[in-house]
């Protein structure tokens, strides 16, 4: 792997980011997604035999409920667009403030007094979202950053996830009533009245459509683009493959088990999926390891609770058949988990008759293995690839309207979106850009805001969202202490004692980095101490089908695509100088990409740049066709009643459920059972 240049590095003289004016160097336009390939690894075949029988068990894992302790599955954050739309009890009191006196307080402040965003009467657990309380930052003059603040929140809009509760065991005998064993545990910072209500994601959730070709993945960049069988953090994870405990364990022709080194690259998708699972906020009982949700998937029959259509793109040719009169028959698949992990996996990681050191079979110790490569083939299929744009991009001239035309002008001119959501995927985070000597690679050096130049990841930027107090993004570490960015990585390995050879690989991701192809200061090499703008970045998120993926942004605090364009009008909401602004973090005194500035657009440059967004969404996703069709989920959707008092479940310290149905469409999608077309997150909103 190799890291280019930077996108925004500028050649002309210090201080045009300041004068508010693009670089000239642009990258190309964006072209049809259908002339893409879908990454996936070159050594995927020494792991996955059957890759068809692995996208049926990829499906089947991703939907099923029975994944997570208490009724979640990958779907319950992941259904409407890949993303999620719902609006109650869907907020988070910033727990990734890097001051921990705050990660637990829902905040007010004295100029949030009209807002309904806050701790009750507007806001906190429970609390189910308005129109009013959208943007989180609302200022006097929406055109101007450094005007009066009306209201501000720090609070974020993530997904409600598992209730607090401590792990206890899995019944071993084969479909027991209750397969797993959980202990309630109090939670006060997710509690109404001392009774506990579903904890929530501390970042907004991100679409799995066109995931696949992300290079990293998750907000901070933490799944890691090599995938290690076991975690999300790749070569990070020195124990893996070592230590037998935390091993994928293979068989010799004995069926004696040793463990094995894992390193698949271009898998960041599997590194992804092993991470929700385990989380005692989003999936999982505290303290559940791996092993445990296989021994539970594993005695379940797939989809047990959920219908199937018989038209499923890919579930369809195991779905039970429906009952006698149109009634819905029996639920889930009518083959079993083990018996399609042994169809599409290699037998020499599940075939042994011995227990491991830890006491698992086999094929239970490996299961984070099946669990990841099959839901990273499974969201390998779903590329949205025949919106109107690319439509138009393939000749169709009049797949877009005039607007939408004149907004992808916009676009790749006077808005500059093409700097960070470049290619045809949307995005400067994508695989396919990672080798692009001149647009795109894995690490930057730009002028910032205050003329100095700075060292930044491709793909991630700091774009004055919320101050990088509240979220250091992939400023942060790994559980090793490793910085999750590629920008100090390359620091630490030049730093006095470092033990990785400079222009040999750096860091635990083993990268390297050609510093010239660096635009500014070419051939200069990178010191220990020079400076980097990591703190308060994200990854750059796809526009794909960003109409039906609302909220906005990693916090969630914008509702439509209107107050999108009217961030980026403004230059972002770090108030204060180009030079010394609430991007600031440490000794930086900006963080901000330089890119981020006032755009003086129109009226009607904005209405047509919205327009052209709207022409990204691809009519397959809106109407569930296949690819994206899927089985029957029921999600939770807060509690009754409101955020001052909620129904308490019998004996128990957990609030009762509100539910929502997400009914089962096969191929033909929503439309053939006469479903409405997904709507845009604001819809749903009073």
């Amino acid at each position: 792997m190799v890291a280019a240049i930077a996108v925004f590095a500028i050649t002309a003289p210090d201080g045009l980011a300041q004068s508010g004016v693009f670089p000239p160097d642009r990258p190309p336009q964006p072209g049809p997604l259908n002339q893409v390939p879908v990454p996936l690894p070159a050594n995927l075949s020494q792991f996955v035999v059957d890759t068809k029988t692995a996208i049926v068990l990829g499906k089947a894992f991703f939907w099923d409920q029975q994944a997570g302790s208490d009724g979640l599955a990958c779907a319950s954050c992941h259904f409407h667009a890949g993303a999620d739309n719902r609006i109650e009890n869907q907020m988070d009191p910033d727990l990734r403030n890097t001051n921990p006196a705050l990660q637990n307080q829902w905040h007010l402040t004295a100029s949030h007094r009209n807002s309904r965003v806050g701790p009750p009467p507007g806001g906190g657990p429970n609390y189910t979202l308005a129109k009013l309380d959208f943007p989180f930052h609302q200022l006097a003059d929406p055109l101007n950053r450094n005007s009066t603040v009306v209201f501000d929140s720090n609070d974020v809009v993530g997904s409600q996830g598992v209730f607090r509760a401590d792990f206890n065991h899995i019944n071993v005998a084969r479909n027991p009533k209750k397969l797993e064993v959980c202990t309630a545990a109090l939670n006060p910072t997710f509690a109404v009245g001392g009774i506990n209500v579903r904890q929530v994601e501390p970042r907004n959730t991100p679409t799995v459509i066109n995931a696949i070709f992300n290079f990293r993945n998750f907000w901070d960049g933490r799944a890691n683009n090599v995938f290690n069988g076991r975690s999300p953090f790749g070569l990070r994870d020195v124990t893996a493959g070592v230590d037998p405990l935390n091993s994928v364990m293979v068989a010799n022709s004995l069926g004696n088990l040793t463990p094995m080194p894992i390193a698949i690259p271009d898998a960041s998708l599997a590194s992804q999926a092993v991470g929700p699972p385990g989380s005692d906020l989003e999936m999982s009982c505290r303290g559940r390891v791996f092993e445990e949700i296989g021994q539970k998937l594993l005695r379940s029959q797939p989809l047990a609770q959920q219908i199937v259509d018989p038209t499923d793109s890919v579930l369809g040719p195991y779905a039970n058949p429906p009952g006698f009169f149109g009634g819905a028959g029996k639920m889930g698949l009518t083959i079993g988990y083990e018996a399609l992990i042994k169809k599409a996996f290699p037998s020499q990681f599940w075939s042994s008759p011995y227990l491991t050191s830890d006491g698992y079979r086999q094929i239970e110790k490996n299961f984070s293995l099946f669990w990841g490569l099959a839901i990273m083939l499974y969201e390998s299929t779903l590329v949205s690839d025949n919106a109107p744009f690319d439509q138009y991009m393939n000749g169709n001239i009049s797949a877009m309207t005039t607007q939408q035309v004149t907004g992808f002008q916009v676009f790749n001119g006077n808005g500059g979106c093409i700097f960070c959501h470049k290619g045809a995927e949307f995005t400067g985070a994508a695989s396919s850009l990672k080798e692009l000597q001149l647009e795109g690679g894995l690490i930057e050096h730009m002028i910032m805001g205050d003329g100095a130049v700075s060292l930044y990841d491709s793909g991630f930027y700091n774009i004055g969202v919320r101050p990088p107090g509240d979220d250091i993004g992939a400023g942060g570490t790994d559980p090793w202490g490793n910085p999750l960015n590629w920008a100090r990585q390359a620091k630490n390995a030049v730093a006095p004692g470092a033990s990785s050879p400079y222009m040999l690989g750096i860091g635990p991701d083993v990268i390297n980095v050609f510093t010239c192809n660096f635009q500014v200061d070419p051939c200069v090499p990178i010191t220990n101490n020079a400076r980097d703008s990591v703190d308060g970045s994200f990854k750059v998120p796809s526009l794909r089908n960003v109409e039906l993926t609302g909220p906005y942004f990693h916090n969630g605090g914008q509702a439509t695509l209107e107050q999108v364009v009217d961030f980026y009008n403004r230059g972002g909401d770090g108030a204060g100088t180009d030079s010394s602004n609430t991007t600031a973090f440490g000794i930086n005194p900006t963080n901000r990409a330089p890119a981020i500035f006032p755009l003086n657009l129109s009226v009607t440059d904005k209405a047509n740049l919205v327009a052209f967004l709207k022409a990204l969404t691809d009519d397959r996703v809106r109407w569930e066709q296949a690819p994206f069709d899927h089985p029957s989920l029921t999600v939770p959707d807060g509690h009754p009643f409101n955020e001052m008092r909620v129904l308490k479940n019998g004996t128990s310290i957990y609030a009762v459920d509100e539910q929502i149905l997400i009914p089962a469409v096969g191929a033909a999608g929503r439309a053939a059972k006469r479903l409405p077309a997904l709507q845009p997150f604001d819809a749903g909103l009073q």
